[in-house]
């Protein structure tokens, strides 16, 4: 694929940890990769894809370009929807990510696609090259968002559509310990690059010049900490990282989890929070 022109605007760009996930031991960014794993079959995360991919509209032998990618989760998806004479493309930043990318495209059975490493604000692609693109859970991490839409957008071609899924990563929990559950949720007010990003995207969609926008929201929602296996392995899993990264003191994350543990053996664990999917058009002008 073509490189694209240098981006003027690169001294704006900022991220947050995942930028720098190829600097990591390879164990914390599998554990990383693990958990965006169980991210892609929550039935909100799930239910979001498939709302935009069908509002993406892609047709059997169409092209679509996924920017930062990670794991290539949502390769079978893509791969259903353009079929074996499709092409699929994914981008991302993080290298262990592509290589898991390419492994489970070989072994989810023949398709046109090709996964890179590369930027979601400087895509190595031509212009108009792709029938849409979308990132999942992207902008939350890396930014300004404006930016990487412009940039996904430019590669698209006129008529076809851009879109994007984030959420808000800020849990309502069943909780007796209330300093805790905000100890807990303020984790991810220091972590992420674009806390509110979810509750922008038409705002962010407009500013990169997209049409005809689209949004829908879904809830994230459950009564037990082990089912799905996303609760657990977001919440209690990666709570050694949170703790290492500064992000909690012990004592807190320890009351947290004795809180939430407790409850749960209870039957009275009640956990929730949204995530939202917009799609525009690229003007044909």
């Amino acid at each position: 694929m073509a490189q694209p022109l240098m981006n003027h605007g690169a001294g704006e760009w900022g991220s947050d940890f995942f930028g720098g996930l190829n600097e990591l031991p390879p164990e914390p960014v599998a554990g990383i990769g693990q958990v965006l794993d169980t991210m892609a079959t929550l039935p909100a995360f799930r239910d979001a894809r498939q709302w935009l991919l069908g509002s993406l509209d892609v047709q059997s032998g169409g092209s679509i370009l996924e920017a930062g990618c990670g794991n290539a989760a949502s390769h079978s998806d893509l791969h259903a929807m353009v079929g074996p004479r499709g092409r699929i493309v994914g981008i991302d930043p993080t290298r262990a990510f592509i290589e898991t990318a390419r492994s489970r495209s070989k072994q989810q059975g023949p398709a046109h696609a090709t996964y890179e490493t590369g930027d979601i604000r400087e895509l190595p692609c031509k212009g108009a090259e792709f029938d849409a693109v979308f990132c999942d859970k992207v902008l939350i991490h890396a930014g300004p968002a404006s930016a990487a839409l412009r940039e996904m957008a430019r590669v698209t071609r006129p008529g076809g559509r851009v879109g994007a899924i984030e959420w808000l990563p800020f849990f309502a929990i069943s909780a007796t310990d209330l300093a805790a559950l905000a100890a807990f949720n303020t984790i991810f007010q220091k972590a992420v690059y674009e806390y509110y990003v979810s509750a922008n995207l038409a705002r962010h969609f407009h500013a990169a010049g997209l049409e005809n926008i689209r949004t829908s929201a879904f809830l994230a929602h459950t009564t037990s900490l082990d089912e799905p296996p996303f609760w657990r392995a977001f919440i209690v899993h990666q709570m050694p990282m949170f703790l290492q990264a500064g992000l909690i003191d012990e004592p807190q994350a320890r009351a947290f989890l004795k809180d939430i543990e407790a409850l749960n053996a209870a039957g009275e664990f009640n956990a929730s929070f949204t995530v939202q999917a917009a799609t525009g058009t690229k003007s044909l002008a």
